[in-house]
């Protein structure tokens, strides 16, 4: 039978140097069929392809064999296209792209069997699906006739239940802004007019890569705080959830045992140190010394995390979905680890990231690298030193090494061989390794060194600044390093995170966009997101800077955050050099504070990249803020988290590894 030439195309995916050939999918708005069997598939659409929803997607288009398509904030990811995904990038600054996007989703969900909601709620609109108008009339109608709704929600509705066991039935009494918002969405999936839909509450998601291992790895704190206890689910394990809720759309009888509502957690609420140390146990790792909580250096965020204590109970699903595949954190743990070797080991590569990181079953990956038609990919690796500008604070390295791992990670999942080392442009060797986990953090000659003697003149060596803007270290420190070490390979630079340079930069693609989508996200977790009266003032701050091009950088953010905001944001810096020669700096954030009206509000968002002497609780802004508000009673002032942590900031670092620009071609 002759496939459909407008829309039929071989699956080829290539992974670690296996080219897998899948023949027979594609994208019909008139049925999602089968090409080979002309079977309908099942139509599922996934509002939120993040972390949890992208595996969740390829679960579904690769084993449960439906017809998946799902949305991003940011870029496609190659990897799900080739799995059979249909990925759409709503927004961005292409209109004809974006339009097109949006008309793909509304014609996707007029004809969706399935829709699985994962984005997080907005700082004031709810969800941010159904408060569209236009989406929320076709989510409903298709409610309306049927379709299954997932909403993959948050334990933390629940509040602090002081360590008491918590059901499905356990009244919700969020205590933060983030779980009443979370709520508030949910309330709003529960009154479309749906016959079938789930609420599937999480607590924190891990896998592979992600999670206990990748934080003990890095030397993690271990923190101890009596009878703080919580709970938490392998990713493997949500996928189970919700590909046994879409096989089971039809089953009366499965929907009268209450799926409305699923608990999907595992089964050994435990203390974060208990976690912590097995996983140190697990590498073969010293076990470090427990810190109080109480004398934990914490960030407002991180302190949150420890006021609420729950025991959740998953009785109800187990008993809708069968055992669990990872019922403990130690027998997650242990997989997890054993995944990862198969990672790391060569001639595995193409299988395992096909079984771990897509999170296919094994038979699905076995099946797929069986009938591969390609060959081994025989590119050289690229040695990447992920850079910042470097601290004393141990912290700054432990937020480095995070980042270095979700940056490899990421490339890994678009096919691209790199090894992403964690690099200081200076002061961080002066750390004692004690403080760092036992290893000590390396600054870039050393690393260029260590790279020289490893590769030779036939490495491929990628500096990626951890930079907002052009500063004297990318410009200057960088290069000059580089070139004073002999033997060494080919060199590459990329370019800050917030690059004006017309050579380089396309117009709209210079990262101010992403940046202040970021500041938007960290200012809607704070209580300030609905602060919107005459009174209550935005700021964006940066270090303060000598050179004009990086406050330029912060201030192509600033106006674009403005936009997003639809709101005046004003730039300031933390400190600056004396004289009208640095006044592109603006003016000083206390001095902005001060001058304030009675009564007045203010949100520091903080355009800094990790936390250090500067940023952080006890930091350098932290302190200003302090100061201010002692003189100024009646201010109030809050700030926000940094920028590390955020999934948007691995997106950017990875299209900046595109831009890279050899250093022979580099001025002196």
């Amino acid at each position: 039978m002759a496939r459909p030439k407008e829309l039929t195309q071989d699956l080829a995916v290539v992974l670690g140097g296996a080219a897998v050939i899948a023949t027979g999918f594609y994208w019909s708005v008139g049925g999602f069929r089968n090409a080979e069997q002309n079977a309908p598939k099942r139509k599922v659409v996934v509002l939120g392809m993040g972390y949890c929803g992208g595996a969740i997607a390829r679960h579904l288009a690769q084993v449960e064999d439906c017809a998946v398509v799902g949305t991003t904030r940011g870029e496609e990811d190659a990897v799900n296209r080739r799995l059979g995904v249909r990925t759409l990038v709503m927004g961005g600054t292409e209109a004809d792209r974006a339009q097109r996007a949006v008309d793909e989703l509304f014609a996707a969900l007029k004809v969706a069997d399935v829709i699985v909601a994962t984005a997080p709620p907005g700082a004031d609109t709810g969800d941010p699906f159904l408060a569209d108008s236009q989406l929320k009339t076709l989510i409903e109608a298709a409610a309306s006739r049927g379709t299954l709704i997932i909403y993959l929600s948050s334990v933390g509705v629940y509040g602090d239940q002081g360590g008491c066991l918590v059901t499905e039935d356990t009244p919700a009494v969020p205590r933060t802004a983030r779980a009443k918002r979370r709520l508030a969405a949910e309330e709003m999936w529960r009154e479309l007019p749906s016959k079938r839909f789930s609420i599937v509450r999480l607590p924190g998601i891990y896998g592979a890569f992600r999670g206990p291992l990748a934080k003990a790895s890095e030397g993690n704190t271990l923190i101890v705080k009596e009878g703080h206890v919580f709970s938490r689910i392998h990713v493997d394990d949500v996928v189970k959830l919700c590909a046994k809720l879409v096989s089971s759309v039809d089953d009366d009888s499965y929907w009268s045992q209450g799926a409305n509502v699923i608990n999907c957690c595992d089964s050994e609420p435990a203390p974060q140190h208990e976690v912590s140390a097995f996983a140190y146990t697990l590498l073969g790792r010293i076990v470090p010394n427990a810190v109080p909580f109480e004398k934990a250096d914490l960030s407002a965020m991180q302190r949150s995390f420890y006021e609420e204590s729950r025991r959740m109970d998953n009785t109800k699903l187990v008993g809708l979905t069968g055992a669990l595949k990872y019922p403990t954190f130690r027998t997650g743990l242990a997989a997890c680890l054993e995944e990862e070797k198969l990672v790391h080991a060569s001639k595995n590569a193409g299988l395992a990231r096909l079984k771990n990181i897509w999170r296919l079953p094994l038979s699905a990956a076995s099946a797929l690298i069986d009938g591969a038609k390609g060959i081994v990919c025989r590119d050289p690796v690229i040695r990447v030193a992920l850079i910042d500008n470097g601290s004393l604070k141990p912290e700054a390295t432990f937020s480095l090494r995070r980042l270095a791992i979700a940056v490899e990670k990421a490339a890994s999942a678009q096919g691209l061989r790199m090894r992403v080392d964690p690099v200081a442009a200076r002061f961080a060797d002066r750390i004692p390794a004690q403080d760092l986990g036992g290893r000590q953090a390396e600054v870039l000659d050393g690393w260029l060194k260590r790279v020289a003697a490893e590769e030779g003149k036939r490495g491929k060596i990628l500096l990626l600044p951890l930079l907002i803007g052009p500063s004297a270290t990318l410009s200057k420190s960088m290069p000059a390093a580089a070139r004073a070490i002999p033997n060494l390979g080919e060199v590459s630079l990329a370019p800050c995170l917030v690059c004006k340079c017309p050579v380089i930069m396309e117009p709209g693609a210079i990262g101010a966009t992403e940046v202040a989508g970021m500041l938007a996200d960290r200012l809607a977790s704070t209580e300030a997101a609905d602060w919107t009266g005459e009174k209550d003032f935005v700021f964006v701050c940066d270090h303060g800077s000598p050179v004009a091009r990086v406050a330029a950088a912060r201030e192509a953010v600033r106006e674009e955050l403005e936009r997003q905001l639809k709101r005046k944001v004003t730039g300031t810096c933390m400190e600056r050099r004396d004289g009208p020669e640095y006044d592109f700096n603006g003016t000083l954030l206390e001095d902005h504070l001060m001058a304030l009206p009675q009564g007045a509000r203010a949100a520091v968002a903080l355009l800094f990249l990790q936390e250090g002497r500067h940023a952080g609780p006890g930091g350098d802004i932290a302190t200003i803020v302090k100061e201010a508000m002692e003189k100024r009673p009646d201010l109030k002032v809050v700030l926000t988290p940094v920028l590390a942590g955020h999934p948007g900031l691995i997106d950017l670092l990875l299209k900046r590894t595109e831009k890279r620009v050899p250093l022979a071609l580099m001025a002196h």
